[in-house]
């Protein structure tokens, strides 16, 4: 552990448990200055400051957390961009963090004051004098938005890792492209993090509830094709702990026109072969994350086959990636790497191809 943890961790939670109060003084100082705001904009004025304050404070608590100041960077990048596309300039954004350092340092002792004015004038600072500078990668436009959102689910901010996700959205991403290039490689990530003891188990859980939230809430914003290309199931075998990675498909085969049913996870067989004896479908997904469940697999597999004949199948999931053609010697009729390539595998095992 680094030897200024504790003392992060403290400043950290000291933020994130007064954050409502800090937002709501650094927001009164703005207005205080501007109170043309509240005749423009009316009551929306303090309600929406006092958002846009709290997840300034969220990402500050993150950047404090991980001794990350180029996070908050990203963030200050990346905000001055989506608030410049709603007419606002970046000069009141930068007032508007200044604002926030000046609550937050106000409640803080002198290392805490210190380290809250270093990370927020580094954010003020990447605004780039005013003008709205996010950083864009063309070869990957989406990595700003996969840090912001890494910050959120690592520190717990629901709410600030939702709004990353609708952001996109509002910017002119599809939601297959949200559940792709943000939401399943940082899945990896905190999946890596913990492997290597970065994270901690509760930290990975967290994570992973905050974005099967934020799946729920995207949800309700696919836009569901008329008609249908048949039946499908995506379950997890029986011993299989994971779930996230098949819901994810799920989800995507939805949105691709499948008339689906996901059945989670740690399922018996007995009760899978009872759903596809319901749902009759035409394909069906199997996701296992770790190596051990590869025998629950190829049992399900089998069973499906003997039971219920011509049932095109399709795994995915971590377990097969060291071993790339498993899904071949197990009896499985495709594999997915990824959501986008599992969707197009879907298209090609149900047709028969």
């Amino acid at each position: 552990m680094n030897s200024d943890m504790p003392s992060r961790r403290g400043l950290a939670e000291l933020l994130h448990a007064g954050r409502s109060r800090l937002a709501r003084r650094a927001n009164d100082a703005f207005l205080d200055r501007h109170p043309d705001w509240e005749a423009r904009y009316g009551g929306a004025a303090r309600v929406r400051g006092e958002e846009d304050a709290l997840f300034h404070l969220e990402f500050l608590a993150g950047a404090v957390l991980f001794d990350d100041v180029s996070a908050f960077e990203d963030y200050a990048r990346w905000t001055a961009g989506m608030l410049a596309a709603r007419g606002i300039e970046p000069v009141f954004l930068q007032e508007h963090l200044k604002d926030v350092a000046n609550a937050a340092a106000a409640e803080a002792d002198d290392e805490g004051r210190w380290r809250i004015e270093a990370i927020v004038e580094a954010g003020i600072a990447a605004i780039d004098g005013g003008r709205a500078a996010v950083r864009q990668d063309d070869s990957d436009p989406f990595a700003t938005e996969r840090s912001l959102y890494l910050q959120a689910v690592l520190a717990g901010q629901r709410g600030a890792a939702l709004t990353v996700a609708f952001e996109s959205l509002v910017a002119g991403a599809a939601v297959p492209e949200v559940y792709e290039s943000i939401l399943q490689p940082v899945q990896y990530e905190v999946g890596r993090l913990w492997e290597q003891n970065v994270i901690s188990v509760a930290t990975e859980h967290m994570a992973t509830a905050i974005t099967q939230y934020v799946m729920a809430q995207l949800y309700a914003r696919i836009d569901m094709p008329a008609a249908s290309r048949g039946n499908a199931i995506v379950t997890g075998v029986q011993g299989e702990l994971h779930q996230i990675g098949g819901n994810m498909v799920a989800d995507m085969l939805e949105a691709d026109g499948w008339n689906m049913r996901f059945l989670g996870t740690h399922l018996p067989h007995a009760a899978v072969l009872s759903a596809i004896e319901d749902h009759r479908p035409s394909l069906l997904g199997i996701s296992a994350t770790v190596l051990r469940n590869l025998p629950a697999v190829a049992d399900l597999i089998e069973q499906t086959r003997r039971h219920f004949g011509a049932v095109a199948i399709l795994v995915g999931g971590g377990a097969f990636r060291s071993s790339p053609e498993m899904w071949r010697e197990i009896g499985a009729d495709g594999f997915g790497h990824n959501i986008r390539h599992a969707v197009a595998v879907a298209h090609t095992v149900s047709s028969g191809a």
